[in-house]
């Protein structure tokens, strides 16, 4: 059965390209704050793999900086995108950018490796199952440097869910409309959206597609135990990426962990 990371990603990329480009407003601020947690574990340059690097925005800019950055995606429409936008911001020699799954990591870019920092950004977890998710953590640790460092950030937590819930929303930015109609699921926190896509034609809203969205939610608590179990161990936390500021009992994820020593 076709998966809706197929559909939306694929099949339908050039949707979700609109919020994503819209997401490049901030991604030189993230890669600012990013930068200073890498710092602070003193990784001031080195190799990083950004896991569902999307049209690139993260990479490209901590390329900027003077990493090495590989970016990872599914979408190869995603990836040709970055490309495009490395050579752009002149970081085609310091990028590389890979179509790959994340549930065979190893395969994709293991011949990249080690790394000295991974990131994950912008709710990229639980797509498809716990045990999925524990592959890629797994897989991660195998792939990192024995100093290195795990980021997920501005990633949506079951708190922060719960504590901004609404069934219905839109967002709108520029020519873009995206309603937002969400099932919510207690017994499993997997939630299911529908995402319904518009653009502004002088005074009207034109439609032009949706896609049902289901992912799984992590409390704080279960990702970092399952951190814990794939070889991780969180040593920072933080309520928002951009000022590194103090977490909250609902704050989104945003995590640094560290290898286990084997």
């Amino acid at each position: 059965m076709k998966w809706w990371t197929e559909e939306l990603f694929i099949e339908k990329a050039d949707l979700f390209l609109r919020p994503m480009e819209h997401r490049w407003k901030i991604a030189l601020e993230e890669a600012k704050w990013l930068s200073r947690i890498l710092e602070s574990y003193n990784i001031y340059e080195g190799k990083i793999l950004d896991l569902m690097c999307g049209n690139g925005r993260i990479a490209v800019f901590l390329a900027k900086r003077g990493y090495e950055v590989v970016g990872l995606d599914f979408s190869p429409r995603y990836i040709s995108d970055a490309r495009r936008k490395a050579e752009k911001f002149d970081v085609s020699d310091l990028t590389k950018f890979v179509v790959g799954d994340v549930r065979d990591l190893k395969k994709y870019v293991s011949g990249y490796g080690p790394f000295d920092a991974i990131i994950n950004i912008w709710s990229s977890i639980g797509y498809y199952s716990r045990e999925v998710d524990e592959k890629m953590f797994r897989d991660a640790r195998d792939l990192i440097k024995p100093d290195g460092v795990l980021i997920i950030a501005d990633t949506i937590s079951k708190e922060h869910f719960l504590a901004t819930y609404s069934p219905e929303y839109c967002v709108e930015f520029e020519d873009t409309l995206i309603l937002h109609r969400i099932e919510y699921d207690p017994l499993t926190a997997k939630i299911k959206d529908l995402w319904r896509f518009y653009t502004k034609e002088k005074q009207n809203w034109r439609f032009l597609g949706s896609v049902w969205v289901q992912v799984k939610l992590y409390s704080l608590s279960e990702l970092n135990e399952l951190l814990q179990e794939t070889g991780w161990i969180v040593k920072d936390a933080y309520d928002s990426l951009i000022g590194l500021t103090e977490l909250r009992p609902t704050s989104p994820i945003n995590f640094v962990a560290i290898p286990k020593e084997t």
